[in-house]
């Protein structure tokens, strides 16, 4: 997991080598007025979400995790808190991971919970589990979902 600033996001391109275009594009772009929806930057292996969703209670939210993308979160409207917890230490999860969806699920209370502002971003990687939507309110967000090549 990763937490920094969108006037910092160069410093996280070696991250990934598609992390440029993703903070590149977020950079050029006004989603205020923008639908919600998928915008497709190379078909299923890098694609944003713009999405208004819910915020709720940290009791309701699991934690999920991926397999196959990168998440990168980036909150627009207002806060939002996120659960984190490391994959290592959960053991075998609650609802089954689902290849075709790309997500599985546990039911306990994430290890740490991060609070992510308008202008921040969060990363989630396959290790980390993550319970996102946490907060009061509509929010209005972006993930990107960076596809992992495997060699």
């Amino acid at each position: 997991m990763v937490i920094g600033n969108l006037d910092d996001a160069m410093r996280y391109y070696a991250l990934h080598p598609r992390m440029r275009e993703v903070f590149e594009y977020v950079a050029q772009h006004q989603f205020d007025e923008e639908e919600s929806g998928r915008i497709e930057l190379d078909g299923a292996k890098l694609f944003i979400n713009l999405d208004e969703v819910e915020l709720e209670e940290k009791e309701a939210r699991k934690i999920e995790f991926h397999k196959a993308y990168i998440d990168v979160q980036i909150p627009l409207s207002q806060e939002e808190v996120f659960g984190w917890s490391s994959l290592s230490t959960l053991g075998m999860p609650d609802i089954a991971y689902d290849e075709g969806k790309d997500v599985g699920f546990y039911c306990q209370e994430a290890e740490k919970y991060i609070s992510v502002k308008p202008q921040q971003f969060i990363v989630f990687f396959p290790e980390d589990g993550h319970a996102p939507l946490i907060g009061k309110g509509k929010q209005r967000k972006l993930i990107a979902k960076i596809k992992i090549e495997q060699d």
